[in-house]
């Protein structure tokens, strides 16, 4: 073999071991321009106000504009399949929510994504607790009187929602299911509508995020009898949490960010340390709590875990109850 003939099969060796080596020097100079952020949801939405919240603190620790981008459409399907086909570099971010990717990939066939093959899961951004909710002049008082009421005229109970599928319907079946009793669900056109209903007494409850639902609660249109999480919140240490009563209940509203599958290692660690950084700020605790949402620290592989246990989860109920949607 020729001098020159080895010099060409050992450069293809030579630039690969030099691309790996360079790799996490790459990493930490990312990110070197600006960073898109994908968001799937409306604005003024729960998913778009931690996104935002994110962004701006991101902005400000990595010296490069983090540059939200409204994508909406088929709940979160149309943002969410544009970020799958983006260029893994680091460079084009979204933002998921449980409902696009733990919800829907149990109740929609053909989804142009796949949550767990498409994505690098990053960080949780928050969680938040759903309230249940009553009318102020309802004779439930607790979630032991629904139950009760429910068990005694089996169906005719009915709770709304707003919409087939969505955080609150599948809280409404969760409790159906665990508390071993038939309630009749009648989905409506918003969240703000479904609690419209419970209000007016067309619905006998309903569950609804704190920034929508606590407004009403003060303005003594609606009671909170319980919230969905795993544990009393501070700020509402006299609400007690479903599964006080209901036992193994829980539903928490959660976001996160991901990038496309592919993305470096190097710079998805460092992006997870920042957000992790970012949850412990002052401002950003306070900004996210102002609106029921509760900032999470934790790694990659949490949120990783995270979803594929929820997926499992929501696809067993909706398996359960038959909901397919189309």
């Amino acid at each position: 073999m020729t001098i020159r003939r080895r010099s060409f099969l050992i450069a293809p060796a030579a630039l690969a071991a030099g691309g790996l080596l360079a790799s996490p020097a790459r990493a930490q100079a990312w990110p070197e321009r600006q960073v898109r952020m994908i968001i799937p949801y409306s604005p003024g939405s729960n998913p778009d106000l931690g996104a935002r919240i994110a962004a701006q603190a991101l902005s400000q620790r990595m010296g490069q504009p983090f540059v939200p981008e409204t994508r909406i459409g088929a709940g979160g399907a149309i943002g969410l399949a544009a970020a799958a086909k983006a260029p893994p570099d680091g460079y084009t971010l979204v933002v998921g929510h449980v409902g696009g990717l733990a919800i829907n990939p149990a109740i929609y066939d053909n989804l142009p994504y796949a949550p767990l093959k498409d994505f690098t899961p990053v960080a949780q951004i928050y969680k938040s607790p759903l309230l249940m909710l009553v009318a102020e002049n309802s004779p439930y008082r607790t979630v032991a009187d629904v139950l009760a009421a429910a068990k005694a005229k089996p169906g005719a109970l009915t709770f709304s929602s707003g919409g087939n599928g969505n955080g609150a319907h599948l809280c409404g079946e969760q409790l159906a299911a665990l508390g071993g009793v038939s309630m009749r669900h009648i989905p409506y056109k918003s969240v703000s509508d479904a609690l419209v209903a419970v209000v007016s007494g067309d619905a006998a409850f309903s569950f609804g995020n704190i920034s929508l639902g606590m407004p009403l609660v003060a303005g003594r249109k609606l009671r909170a009898i319980a919230f969905s999480g795993d544990a009393r919140l501070a700020e509402y240490p006299d609400i007690p949490v479903v599964s006080e009563t209901v036992k193994g209940f829980e539903f928490h509203d959660w976001t996160g960010l991901l990038a496309p599958a592919g993305t470096p290692a190097a710079v998805v660690a460092k992006l997870q340390q920042e957000m992790n950084a970012i949850a412990l700020q002052p401002e950003v605790v306070k900004q996210l709590r102002a609106q029921g949402l509760i900032p999470v620290q934790g790694s990659a592989d949490d949120f990783r875990r995270l979803m594929t246990s929820e997926l499992a989860k929501w696809g067993a109920l909706a398996k359960s109850i038959h909901l397919k949607l189309s």
